[in-house]
This record gives structure tokens, C-alpha cells and sequence, in this order.
């Protein structure tokens, strides 16, 4: 699992072979034996078909090459748009079953050589992101705990390739808004965790503190625990810093390591005057995140989630998340259910 989320945040390997480098370090703990295929693409916020700009195999998977052209061809893609829809895991199997039982069959035809598939949705709330698919020999359930274990990995491949995505933006632009690099606004020595340089944000105390506390989890989920304890170390890297960072190895000339601190708060609309976290926690709780789900893909404690969530209900006149999630459909403000 670390292997997985190391390579997501490779900042050494080129963008056209990101999405490869991630199916390849994925591959142990996500191939049954039929291969894997990652799409990067958008979600529009209207059932409709996703927009498709990047498709990427396993070595040895062109099944699923031959099967998606076919699909685009023959099938209104729409019939993804809700299969794709962000939030907690679930195989091909159990979303069809709620959402059209006949949808199952009609995508299965096009890839006879599984009886199932997982799909892990990276996307953000504003419907950009990859949709990782492993095909499965047999159908399947997953547990509470796989599907929790699931939506670990994929809130971390939302933000790195969220991260990516700004990371291009930011060498295009003439003058960087931080002289550090990538734009970071930290530099921690993991020798010693010491901070080397700060800007904007990172220099108040508080972030500091997490994002030094943060590099020293990372270190130790990388370390013996990545074996001893996979699971522990998933849930130790978490896939933000308070809401805003995220927390990559960068190499200076010399080749020594240093940790960055680099914004890559998650893109949303705003409905109605939420602050940056409000907004946030809505989002992610829209698409039926648990609050300690939601903590895990923003890196803050569960009891901030509660607090922020409940203020942002109190603006919104609502006091269930059945009747917030209606009153953010109604606003338009994040991309459709």
C-alpha cells in the first residue's frame, strides 16, 4: 500500500508516465490476475458521458483497451456517469444494483474476461480526477474495512494527481508565487525535521507544527511499519496537511532529500458564503464520506470535521445531512450525485 502511495507522489517521474508508474507500483495489491485500467477524466456535473483525455493498462491488459473503445462506440457513456460517482468504494456489482441492475450486464459484455471490477474513484468534488478499475475473477462485496482501505488509496491518488495537475500550472507560469520550489511553502530536513524555509500559510505556528509532525508519520509509515503494519501506515500518511498541503520528497543538487510542503487544497464551488474548510467538509460529505473519511482526505482530526460541519449546516439552515446534501444538489454547487 505504501509502494502505491509513494508512487503518487513521485515528483521525479514524468507526467506522461505518471498514471503507468502508479498501475505498476498498484499492481501487487490491486491485480487479481486480469490486469488494470486507469482513466484520467472529467465528471460532468449532469448525467452525461465523462470526458476521457488519458487511458492507461497494465502490461498485458489490452482486453480493457479493446473493451472501452467498443464500449464508447456502441454505448452511451452516460451510462458511467453514476457508476463514477465519488465516494466510498464499491465493485461494479454493488453500485449497479443501486443505481440500474441492468447496467451490470450491459458493461460486463464488454469485458467477458471478469466477473466483476473495483473501481477506485480519485476524484475531487469539482469531478476532475482517475478512475483506478482492477477487473475481478468472481463477483464481489467488500468489507467495511476494504472499502475504508480502498478510499485511503484513493483519496491520496486524487491528490496526486490534483498535485500534478497544479504542478503543470506552476512551471507555466513566468514568475512562481514562492521562491521555493514547486511553489511549496516549506521545506522540512527529515534528518532532523527541521524546518529549512517557510512562506505564506506554513509560516504560522500551528501549520508548522502539524507539517513537521506530519513529515515525522510519513517517515515512520515508510519505514519498518510499511511491512510490520501496512495498515497502521496507511492510516498514518494521510492524504492532506490541515486542508491544504501535501507532502512530497524533492532532491537538490546534491542529492539530499528534503520534505516539501506544497498547497493542493481540493477545487469546489462555493453555494453560499462557506469558508475554504466549510466548503471542503460539505463537499466531501455530499458524496456519504464518514467524518473519519472525510478527516483522512483533509489531515485534520475528526472532531475539527464534526465542528466545521456543524457550522456549516447552522448557515445553511439545515440540521441533517439528508437535508444538507438536498439544499447543495438545489445550490448546483458541486458536481451532480
Amino acid at each position: 500500500m505504501i509502494d502505491l502511495v509513494e508512487a503518487v507522489y513521485d515528483l521525479e517521474v514524468k507526467p506522461a508516465d505518471w498514471l503507468p508508474n502508479v498501475i505498476e507500483a498498484g499492481a501487487p495489491l490491486l491485480d487479481h490476475g486480469l490486469g488494470l485500467l486507469a482513466i484520467s477524466c472529467t465528471r460532468p456535473p449532469e448525467p452525461g458521458p465523462l470526458a476521457i483525455d488519458g487511458l492507461y493498462v497494465s502490461p498485458g491488459a489490452r482486453e480493457y483497451v479493446d473493451g472501452m473503445v467498443r464500449l464508447q462506440t456502441e454505448v452511451d457513456l452516460g451510462l458511467l456517469w453514476p457508476l463514477s460517482r465519488p465516494g466510498i468504494p464499491k465493485t461494479l456489482s454493488e453500485v449497479t444494483d443501486a443505481h440500474d441492475p441492468g447496467a451490470f450486464q450491459t458493461i460486463m459484455r464488454y469485458f467477458e474476461f471478469a466477473k466483476d471490477g473495483l473501481g477506485i474513484h480519485g476524484f475531487d468534488p469539482n469531478g476532475r480526477g482517475v478512475f483506478l478499475i482492477a477487473g475481478l475473477p468472481e463477483v464481489m462485496t467488500l468489507s467495511a474495512r476494504a472499502r475504508e482501505r480502498w478510499h485511503m488509496l484513493a483519496a491520496h491518488l486524487s491528490a496526486g494527481y490534483r498535485l500534478r495537475r497544479a504542478l503543470e500550472t506552476h512551471a507555466a507560469k513566468d514568475s512562481p508565487e514562492t521562491q521555493l520550489p514547486f511553489g511549496a511553502e516549506i521545506v522540512i530536513d527529515p534528518s532532523d525535521f527541521s524546518v529549512s524555509d517557510a512562506a505564506g500559510q506554513a509560516q504560522s505556528r500551528p501549520a508548522l507544527a502539524s507539517l513537521r509532525q506530519t513529515a515525522r508519520d510519513i517517515d515512520w509509515a515508510r519505514g519498518a511499519m510499511r511491512e510490520s503494519d501496512p495498515e497502521k501506515a496507511l492510516e498514518l500518511w494521510r492524504a492532506l496537511v490541515r486542508g491544504r498541503w501535501s507532502t512530497v520528497d524533492w532532491f537538490d543538487s546534491d542529492g539530499r532529500r528534503y520534505v516539501l510542503g506544497i498547497p493542493n487544497a481540493p477545487d469546489a464551488l462555493d453555494p453560499r458564503g462557506l469558508t475554504d474548510r466549510e466548503l471542503q467538509v460539505v463537499s466531501y460529505v455530499f458524496y456519504g464520506l464518514t467524518n473519519k473519511m472525510v478527516a483522512y482526505n483533509l489531515g485534520i482530526s475528526k472532531g475539527r470535521v464534526s465542528t466545521v460541519l456543524h457550522s456549516a449546516m447552522r448557515k445553511l439552515g439545515v440540521s441533517t445531512r439528508a437535508q444538507l446534501i438536498k439544499k447543495l444538489k438545489d445550490f448546483g454547487a458541486i458536481t451532480g450525485a
